[in-house]
């Protein structure tokens, strides 16, 4: 089949989880369809990502300009290019810090209100679309931000929508969050503010994205936790729950080829997603002063892995977390490590909690941090939700390795079963041929 994928997220790098979780699903598909991506949101990387990613995955076509002149990539690039590259890439981040920001006066960057997604595709990105819907057999849009191609005046091609994260529950959760934080708590006036604005983001986005999912011949969420959340706001809407598969780029563990378990704490998450930041600040202000009570400073450290600027970085003492960057080979890392998820914010499917899974980590989260992934508080991991429990968890896994290795192992069976990319692949295949057969019999 012929596909035509609408994203603001080329999924290459596989660096956050929105990327791995398209990446992973575009390979395990590989066999099955032909895809080609329009990437709605610019930047100066594109061509040189999109080479890459068109070389990792030959059934994928990213469109895009060509470069003026012979400027694409071929065999090693120099030095002097990778510095160009650099400096368009550094002019292109400045220019979208907001006005009157700086890194020496924004040390943190707390959003007040969650991100708006429900914006219209550019000109360029319609003219994309339009060259390719003779080509195109199914169209598929990636992210809120995507929300829009339900308008496209197509009615000869099923659309699908692909929905990371159910935006409701996402901004009730961010408020919620927020009261956890302890903001505006010794402020009457601030605080119902702050309800006001909660309660009409929440209501607007629950309101808005179910209006924009009406028009899609289907929906696939990640989780039923989103499906049920989706159908709260309209009952008719057409969803079906599909998750993405252990992300590709993650080197499977199986229990037996732990080759150490240190038991040293991870988290995986980019600094550019604010609940991660959230999620780090938690456990540096609530749980970590906790474990210093039991343990010595060096069994307390947070490694987190994942891209974090300069900027979010400078907050946190190098005595708490180590920033380790982007991993090339997470399973490394968190193989016999426990990985932590203390998350308050978001929805949809964790690509972390896989990830680890996958190599064999055991498992410390929140219950916000397992949803849809099907692991079980005692069983293949330990949920909590207060800073006592949390850190009581870890406390338990570090000091009992065979306990740690039996949650560790359950959870790597359970996700090669659910997640593996065979029984994700039958999945998503008997999902589109449905809807191309339902939508030919509706035509």
């Amino acid at each position: 089949m012929k596909i035509l994928i609408v994203t603001p997220e080329l999924p290459w790098p596989p660096e956050t989880g929105g990327k791995a979780s398209q990446f992973a699903t575009l390979k395990a598909l590989a066999n099955d369809h032909e895809f080609r991506i329009v990437v709605t949101r610019a930047s100066p990387l594109l061509h040189d990502f999109a080479c890459a990613l068109e070389r990792e995955l030959p059934h994928v076509t990213v469109m895009r300009h060509k470069p003026e002149g012979n400027q694409a990539i071929q065999g090693v690039v120099s030095p002097k290019k990778w510095l160009q590259r650099g400096k368009t890439l550094l002019r292109f981040i400045l220019q979208r810090r907001p006005a009157g920001s700086s890194l020496d006066k924004q040390q943190r960057v707390v959003p007040d209100r969650p991100y708006y997604p429900f914006v219209p595709l550019s000109t360029e990105s319609l003219c994309f679309i339009e060259g390719q819907l003779g080509w195109a057999e199914l169209i598929q849009a990636e992210f809120h931000e995507s929300l829009y191609t339900a308008f496209l005046p197509v009615s000869r091609i099923p659309k699908i929508f692909i929905c990371h994260q159910a935006h409701g529950r996402f901004s009730r959760r961010f408020y919620e969050s927020t009261q956890i934080e302890g903001r505006s708590a010794n402020d009457a006036h601030a605080h119902n503010s702050q309800s006001l604005l909660a309660a009409t983001d929440t209501a607007a986005a629950c309101a808005l994205e179910a209006l924009f999912m009406s028009h899609f011949t289907q929906i696939i969420t990640f989780t039923e936790e989103d499906k049920q959340s989706l159908h709260g706001q309209d009952v008719s809407l057409p969803i079906t729950v599909s998750p993405f598969p252990i992300p590709a780029d993650c080197m499977i563990v199986p229990p037996a080829d732990v080759a150490c378990w240190n038991l040293q704490l991870f988290y995986v998450g980019s600094g550019l997603w604010y609940p991660n930041v959230q999620a780090v600040e938690w456990f540096c202000s609530h749980v970590y002063p906790l474990l210093r009570e039991e343990l010595p400073v060096e069994a307390c450290i947070l490694h987190v892995i994942g891209h974090w600027t300069e900027e979010l970085r400078q907050p946190f003492s190098h005595e708490v977390v180590s920033f380790r960057g982007y991993a090339e080979n997470i399973s490394a890392a968190l193989s016999g490590n426990i990985s932590i998820n203390p998350v308050f914010t978001g929805a949809g499917l964790r690509t972390k909690l896989l990830a680890s899974a996958a190599c064999t980590s055991p498992i410390v989260t929140t219950s916000i941090g397992c949803e849809g992934v099907g692991l079980r508080h005692g069983h293949n991991c330990f949920v909590s939700d207060t800073a006592e429990d949390f850190a009581a968890a870890i406390l338990t896994l570090m000091r009992n390795q065979p306990m740690a290795s039996l949650l560790a192992t359950r959870a790597f069976e359970h996700a090669l079963h659910r997640f593996g990319p065979e029984a994700v692949r039958q999945q998503r295949n008997r999902i589109y041929e449905h809807v191309c057969h339902q939508f030919s019999s509706d035509s």
